[in-house]
């Protein structure tokens, strides 16, 4: 379920809160967020909708033009799902608020009444998220989707017709108000289905109701839990008005989502730099206090983790040195990011002119020649303009490689 809903400029000023409850999670995790975005933006398109994971909760977002619509939702709901969800909310708010949001300094009060627009939005795709975690789901249009639920619910008002659904030829849940056990029983049903009308009884079923299958040409199959006792001209007729419409809604627009998908948390680059951003004491009691609620395992790893940091410490090096996990590794530092204790920045070397001076050096410290390649193929990316990534991204080679080599270059290599 959606927990919150943030609107953010990339600047970091935000614009628009709603929370189901009140709580304002998201605020602490902006700071995490826009340090991970930026870590990322190379590996991740600007355009790209993404999922960042921390503990119980993830974050989904989609960017449109400046601003950052971010959901803080439960772990195991659909990413994809949500991103269709603030997608529409995106184009709401966007059109709704476009002169304000020409202003460099608007004033967020303005953007307050779009917390009905919010819970509308929601209201509109109930139950698909939760559909989803478990089935295959196909996402109509938020309007038809709206439309055949409505109609849906008309039909189960009569006594007679307890609940039912709609699932596509190939699978799909399009809408359904079946109880679990019974949608599966449906799907299981499916390649059954010849005929245009179908009862079934199922063991899952309480006594004297049965399944109502019926076929939608070219689309799939609506199912509906009926009492039993009636002629099927009688069904037919009570569940018509949802059947009808069904046939008139093209699916040629719908999104199909699989369920369970995996999506892979955001963690850090490995070969970004971890800087502290106040004193060492300072970093230590905010660590104990943002990480009382982690295990005692934890919290000792990311005393460890602050210990390892150094002017040049990367990522990798200072999660090597905590000894935990990386998804417990990366979490850590957002914390930490959150709370403005540190920070990541990219690394940016800058050579020395090659020189006499420069080549005597390299003589001395008897630089080795597959090292020495390196640094004839890296020297002129090393001016201060590239990051690590990118100067390894263009050499084509690896960036571990690239960051030993210039660390034995001692002094004559600049950060």
């Amino acid at each position: 379920m959606v927990k919150e809903i943030i609107v953010l400029r990339e600047t970091g000023i935000l614009l628009f809160h709603y929370s189901v409850s009140g709580t304002r999670r998201l605020d602490e995790l902006v700071a995490a967020f826009l340090s991970a975005v930026s870590s990322f933006a190379q590996e991740v398109s600007q355009d790209i909708i993404t999922v960042m994971s921390f503990a119980k909760n993830k974050l989904v977002w989609v960017r449109k033009g400046d601003l950052y619509f971010i959901a803080l939702v439960s772990e195991e709901d659909s990413g994809e799902i949500h991103r269709v969800i603030l997608q529409d909310l995106a184009e709401q708010f966007v059109s709704t608020y476009y002169s304000d949001l020409r202003r460099e300094l608007p004033n967020s009060k303005k953007f307050r009444p779009f917390a009905d627009v919010v819970e509308v939005t929601l209201q509109k795709f109930d139950g698909i998220p939760g559909l989803a975690r478990r089935y295959k789901t196909v996402l109509l249009p938020v309007q038809d989707l709206n439309m055949l639920k409505r109609v849906l619910s008309e039909v189960e008002v009569n006594r007679d017709i307890l609940r039912g659904g709609m699932v596509t030829s190939d699978g799909y849940v399009a809408v359904s108000n079946l109880r679990a056990y019974e949608l599966e029983a449906v799907l299981d049903f499916l390649p059954e289905v010849r005929d245009r009308v179908a009862m079934k009884e199922h063991s899952s079923l309480e006594k004297g109701s049965a399944f109502l299958l019926m076929q939608i040409p070219k689309k799939g199959v609506s199912a509906f839990v009926v009492k039993l006792g009636m002629s099927e001209k009688t069904y037919l007729d009570l569940v018509n008005p949802f059947t009808s419409l069904l046939q008139l809604t093209s699916f040629e627009k719908a999104r199909k989502f699989e369920p369970d998908k995996v999506e892979g948390p955001i963690s850090f680059y490995d070969f970004d730099v971890v800087e502290t951003a106040v004193s060492e004491e300072d970093i230590r009691r905010e660590t104990k206090m943002s990480l009382t609620s982690f295990s005692e395992s934890i919290q000792s790893g990311s005393l460890r983790l602050i210990n390892a940091i150094d002017t040049t410490s990367t990522v990798v090096e200072v999660i090597e040195a905590s000894g935990l996990i990386r998804e417990q590794a990366d979490e850590v530092l957002a914390q930490l990011i959150a709370k403005g204790v540190v920070r990541i920045s990219k690394l940016f070397p800058v050579m020395e002119d090659r020189d006499e001076r420069f080549v005597a050096y390299l003589e001395v410290i008897g630089i080795k020649k597959r090292d020495f390649d390196i640094v004839e193929s890296i020297w002129k990316y090393c001016n201060g303009s590239l990051s690590l990534r990118e100067i390894s991204e263009r050499s084509d080679i690896p960036a571990q490689r690239i960051l030993e080599v210039l660390r034995a270059l001692g002094n004559h290599v600049k950060w």
